[in-house]
């Protein structure tokens, strides 16, 4: 198995211990040999742990590089877990997966709340048929009807925030509600190709639209 990891950066702490438990392997007399020396010096274990902090480092390196802040709060808590792990010398790599487990699954409710903020351009659609509606220079004639088809694509988007959207979200976070300073944030704001200027005025719009 060291092979897999010799020479490979990203592995520096999985070589490490992957040599540990071969030389554990070459130098031991028998496998009973082998055995006391493995769980004497907690080899097996300190492979799990050497694999799963070369991953995570990994990880953590990736998303803080991409300003990925939520995601990154998975990994960076997993390695502090580690740590703590470490200094106990712990001895049952159950305790290793449970722990990352239950770290990674809330990490993926986090993330998912996150991801919340992305009704914002989901509506954008609806939010440019009002403006539309509201804008656009018809005869006189027409100019209620464009004004009560506006007022009624708002009133459906304040019942569907109220109805639909927010207790979907409650599921997930019951204190949640929209905040649309997460939108200034790299993460968020890389997927909104325009300016700050519009950003703000498309924020108002929202709003209206919702009725938040």
């Amino acid at each position: 198995r060291l092979k897999k990891y010799e020479g490979n950066p990203m592995y520096p702490h999985s070589e490490k211990a992957e040599r540990a438990m071969l030389d554990a392997i070459e130098t031991a007399k028998d496998l009973n040999e082998f055995k006391e020396r493995m769980f004497a010096e907690n080899l097996n274990v300190k492979v799990a742990i050497a694999l799963v902090k070369d991953q995570e480092t990994a990880r953590l390196k990736h998303f803080q590089s991409m300003e990925e802040t939520v995601r990154a709060d998975g990994p960076r808590k997993i390695l502090e877990a580690l740590q703590g792990m470490e200094e106990r010398n712990m001895s049952d790599v159950m305790d290793l997966t449970s722990e990352s487990s239950r770290i990674s699954d809330q990490n993926r409710i986090d993330i998912a709340v996150d991801l919340l903020v992305d009704h914002f351009w989901y509506d954008f659609t609806a939010m440019e048929n009002v403006e539309v509606n509201e804008r656009a220079e018809v005869p006189s004639k027409w100019k209620a009807e464009h004004k009560a088809a506006a007022e009624a694509d708002r009133r459906e988007g304040a019942k569907l925030w109220q109805e639909i959207d927010m207790p979907a979200a409650k599921q997930w976070d019951p204190n949640w509600k929209m905040d649309y300073s997460l939108l200034s944030q790299s993460r968020h704001r890389r997927k909104l190709p325009f300016s700050d200027a519009t950003l703000k005025r498309r924020i108002e719009d929202h709003k209206k639209y919702r009725g938040i």
